[in-house]
């Protein structure tokens, strides 16, 4: 099953903003670290620190299994 039918499948049973808010910071950090082992032209990272995760990179991550 690739991610984006996951997240699809889990989205759907969340009520609270806060923790849709938390589930989407999620998403964004396990594309980022997907990206940086499999992509890493498509992150940014500094000190350790996500900066950025591209539009591709998350392609990517959301296409992947």
């Amino acid at each position: 099953m690739k991610q984006i039918d996951m997240i699809k499948s889990q989205i759907q049973d969340i009520d609270d903003p806060m923790e849709l808010a938390g589930f989407l910071d999620g998403i964004k950090t396990a594309a980022a670290i997907y990206c940086q082992k499999h992509f890493p032209d498509e992150v940014i990272f500094e000190n350790d620190r996500l900066i950025e995760i591209t539009i591709y990179g998350m392609s990517h991550y959301l296409d992947s299994a």
